[in-house]
């Protein structure tokens, strides 16, 4: 996958509306990093879910301020990123949440491709450590009012985590480690970047540990374990990602590794952003190879947000979807359940030599069967 492109992260990877059931053991959580997940288990049992998130039933959300607060708070300049910048370009609203009680909280900002009309949410994962300290796994655009946020917890942040080679998690590492100038950054190996393989300094990332499989040296090794998931070189640069695993609460964290789609939008992706994806534009009248494209104004109601949600959710996981005018179907084939994305399993799991595979994946298998 190309580092700009979105995992969604993607989609990897809460606060959110809906409340899906799904076949998970009582004590078990799944996070992931933006649009990720984690497995299915034994016992139904309610979640608030955004994308790619399952957390407990005690979850709390908190936001700073409505939705038309404190701009300044959210202020953030992002004109990087190639082939696509990544948006909103100004203004990122940061929703925080709850997971698990008093120890692990999720942070989501909404990410958008350059300037299409696709957004979807990015999460950052803080555990609070035994030794009092924040673990802060994905880190997200350290605004003013995300920076307020984390402060709120009332513990220092004492590790900085990249689990993942991907461009849209590693841009926000350098400037969040500069808010908290005495956390350790640890990043994934094998660390990369196209079009120019540039070096994570270039990213404002400095003096940077690197994170080992099972090594049971790391700082957080007592609390926290970790396997890389990494691949041999796929088309452009090899797959890498870290899936964690906090023995206390029994929660998976993983980025790209595995998704959940809920069927409603995450609250952090805005109203206006929905509606944009809702409306008939140039993407939708190429993909549809000719159909006759209605131009029908955009009304602002649920349905017309629903639509718009789905569309993005096709347009992240499938490389030309061509059923964007009316996308229902093919979204409920692949919401409110886990999945490996489509785009990560045709670039990338389908690309690689069944062994490689099979070995890394049996080590987050055996993270996963610790939950069993």
């Amino acid at each position: 996958m190309a580092a700009a492109a979105m995992a969604v992260h993607l989609p990897k990877h809460s606060s959110f509306l809906p409340k899906p059931k799904l076949p998970l053991d009582k004590k078990t959580n799944f996070l992931g990093g933006s649009f990720n997940l984690g497995r299915p288990m034994s016992v139904n049992r309610e979640f608030n879910s955004p994308v790619m998130v399952s957390a407990s039933s005690t979850s709390k959300t908190v936001l700073t301020d409505d939705v038309d607060g404190d701009q300044s708070k959210r202020f953030y300049i992002n004109f990087t990123g190639f082939p696509f910048p990544l948006g909103p370009f100004l203004n990122r609203r940061t929703i925080r949440t709850e997971a698990v009680k008093g120890c692990i909280w999720m942070f989501e900002q909404e990410q958008a491709l350059g300037f299409s009309s696709v957004s979807t949410n990015i999460r950052m994962t803080v555990i609070k450590l035994k030794s009092g300290g924040l673990w802060v796994h994905a880190p997200i655009a350290p605004t003013k009012e995300c920076v307020q946020l984390i402060k709120e917890l009332g513990a220092p942040v004492e590790y900085i985590v990249l689990p993942t080679f991907a461009y849209e998690h590693k841009i926000f590492v350098g400037p969040f480690s500069r808010k908290f100038p005495k956390a350790q950054v640890w990043v994934a190996p094998r660390q990369w970047s196209w079009p120019l393989n540039l070096p994570l300094e270039f990213f404002g990332i400095f003096r940077a540990k690197i994170i080992k499989d099972r090594d049971l040296s790391t700082p957080w090794a007592e609390e926290i374990e970790q396997k890389v998931l990494s691949s041999p070189e796929v088309g452009i640069g090899p797959y890498v990602e870290v899936a964690f695993y906090h023995k206390r609460s029994r929660t998976l964290l993983v980025t790209d590794a595995v998704i959940f789609v809920p069927r409603k939008p995450p609250s952090s992706i805005s109203n206006e952003s929905l509606l944009a994806s809702a409306k008939n534009g140039l993407a939708v009248k190429i993909l549809s190879k000719g159909k006759d494209i209605p131009n029908d104004p955009v009304v602002d109601n649920p349905n017309t947000r629903q639509k718009g949600w789905e569309r993005m959710v096709l347009q992240i996981l499938f490389l030309g979807p061509s059923n964007l005018l009316e996308p229902n179907a093919s979204f409920a084939r692949m919401s409110q359940k886990l999945i490996v994305s489509p785009i990560v399993k045709t670039l990338v799991f389908s690309k690689v030599p069944e062994k490689p595979v099979t070995g890394d994946l049996k080590g987050l298998s055996q993270l996963i069967s610790k939950l069993q």
